[in-house]
């Protein structure tokens, strides 16, 4: 599953601005700045560490390029 081009301008650009809204926050509360700063942060990368969380292993590139392998040599085998 892969997330739609759009998407991920709107992740990426959401969080940029809850990270330049975290910062701003007035010193008294910069540890809730420095967290609302973390979290956006976290969302406005969010499609790079999706992608690389929910892609195949290497391992499962190789199964299935094996069993896409055996298909085709059985189609070509099987031809008359």
């Amino acid at each position: 599953m892969t997330m739609g081009s759009f998407m991920t301008y709107v992740l990426h650009f959401s969080g940029l601005l809850v990270v330049i809204l975290g910062l701003s926050i007035k010193p008294k509360m910069k540890v809730l700045g420095l967290v609302i700063a973390v979290g956006g942060f976290l969302l406005g990368t969010s499609p790079v560490w999706y992608s690389a969380l929910t892609q195949p292993t290497d391992e499962e590139m190789y199964e299935a390029w094996r069993e896409q392998q055996r298909l085709h040599q059985e189609r070509m085998d099987n031809r008359p």
